[in-house]
């Protein structure tokens, strides 16, 4: 049985999309800047993990967490040469976690990794040392694993997980329940770092997480927008604001080799998912709340020029930099013309 929270007149959605997350990341942080509000924050897939992020960062400034985004991404001259994130898709197992956790009780390697290069030559070299790490990292990978990597392995580094129930918004995180065949929505109350491991568990890359009695996987696989759970809550919503990473139809292009060709098999579906979630709400759902004026989407995507798209799902350093300049800058022209009404 949802519950109906009649309070609640606007709302923040984040989609899904992992690649170019640095670019909801500088859309929230042009949104805190100008002093923006939203009674509700509704999430999926990697739009979780940088609403919490946002709303609950770890060390008291979504500012300095959200542009610590890009520090995910790989040297150029690195990712040039093996355009892989071993950042962020570690090796699963047993065995790759004790060996993470050795190196965490390293003081050479944490110094390492809490070393601040700036420039081109000194994150060459940080990126160097840690695909070197990464490469030594044994793994129990066999065709009888359920997913490729273990889960996002940072997450309780950067979010401030017992402060969340006490957060301003509502907020809500998708996935779905493979055991119920259902979408269920992850309150704030709920979330824990299962829970948003569960959320963030996409088929293939991740294996299903299991909590409760519950199998699930990441609900932006299905649900990119997640609509439906918002409005079941909050049917008295006015306005919705949209951050959309993946309906746009520009995005989808040739592969440039087999490896991109993967990333585009998995991304390709996704795009349309996203699309059809925006025509089905209209069509559907926007009738149903006479209150509700048609979702407002901060043309991210759109904002991106078109020299630039080929790249937009690359993890290379420079690629992550440039998307987070552009969706700052994006949202705040965006909400500098149509969204200063909402400042708190």
């Amino acid at each position: 049985m949802v519950r109906k929270q009649a309070h609640a007149r606007t709302a923040l959605i984040i989609s899904g999309g992992a690649p170019n997350a640095t670019l909801v990341a500088g859309a929230l942080v042009a949104f805190h800047e100008l002093g923006l509000r939203f009674d509700v924050m509704s999430t999926a897939g990697a739009g979780a993990l940088l609403g919490l992020m946002y709303c609950a960062p770890k060390n008291g400034d979504p500012v300095s967490t959200l542009a610590g985004l890009k520090e995910m991404g790989i040297a150029d001259p690195l990712y040039d040469a093996l355009p892989v994130n071993f950042k962020v898709f570690n090796k699963p197992g047993i065995m790759a976690d004790l060996y993470c956790r050795a190196l965490g009780l390293n003081p050479f390697i944490q110094k390492l990794m809490d070393w601040p290069a700036t420039d081109p030559l000194g994150q060459l070299v940080k990126d160097s040392t840690e695909l070197m790490l990464a490469s030594a990292c044994p793994s129990d990978l066999t065709g009888q694993s359920l997913g490729l990597c273990a889960h996002v392995p940072f997450a309780e580094k950067i979010i401030d997980f017992a402060a969340i129930p006490a957060i301003l918004p509502e907020f809500y995180v998708n996935a779905f329940n493979l055991r119920t065949r259902q979408m269920e929505n992850f309150s704030k109350a709920q979330l824990s770092p299962r829970h948003l491991q569960a959320a963030l568990s996409f088929p293939f890359l991740y294996p299903p997480t299991a909590l409760g009695d519950g199998l699930y996987i990441e609900g932006a696989a299905l649900d990119c927008l997640n609509f439906a759970g918002l409005l079941q809550r909050h049917p008295q919503l006015e306005e919705i604001v949209l951050f959309d990473l993946l309906g746009a139809d520009r995005l989808l292009r040739a592969p440039r080799d087999l490896y991109d060709a993967w990333v585009m098999s998995i991304l390709t579906p996704l795009i349309e998912i996203a699309r059809d979630d925006l025509k089905i709400f209209e069509a559907e759902h926007l009738g149903k709340y006479p209150a509700l004026k048609r979702p407002y989407r901060v043309p991210l995507i759109e904002d991106i020029p078109a020299a630039e798209l080929p790249d937009v799902f690359d993890w290379s350093r420079s690629n992550l930099e440039r998307l987070f300049d552009i969706g700052y800058e994006s949202a705040a022209q965006s909400a500098r013309r149509d969204l200063l009404h909402l400042r708190g």
